[in-house]
């Protein structure tokens, strides 16, 4: 595992995962946390938008069976959020990559990781995105 990935301004860099399962949260926060992240979590759309907001994450972990909102509405709610515009997104979710193609949605997405996940795949996607 890669650690102390900080940004150029010496800081840590942020992951925001927005998952409404709270076991998955736990466990990715603790594996993205020993890799030297600092993980910022939402359990909605709507709360995710409201915390990429207030936090300016570098890299954005999206389910996208939210309770709140359909994908493309949540897609729309964090490009909305002037931060995280342009912010990475990965898909973090148990649709079929087929579906989100069919849904227009992957144009969108800098990866896609499907559950159950496998935590190398997971890490490698995350810090190739951060260290762009």
């Amino acid at each position: 595992m890669e650690k102390d990935l900080a940004n150029q301004g010496g800081e840590m860099n942020k992951v925001l995962i927005i998952e409404d399962e709270t076991q998955h949260t736990a466990l990715v926060k603790m594996r993205l946390a020993a890799s030297g992240l600092k993980v910022l979590a939402a359990d909605t759309a709507a709360g995710g938008a409201a915390v990429a907001a207030k936090e300016n994450p570098d890299l954005i972990l999206l389910d996208l069976l939210l309770p709140d909102m359909r994908p493309e509405e949540a897609v729309r709610a964090l490009r909305a959020v002037p931060c995280s515009a342009k912010t990475p997104i990965i898909a973090f979710t148990a649709l079929d990559p087929r579906e989100i193609h069919r849904r227009r949605l992957d144009a969108e997405f800098s990866g896609i990781v499907t559950k159950p996940y496998d935590a190398r795949d997971l890490l490698a996607k995350v810090n190739r995105l951060i260290r762009k």
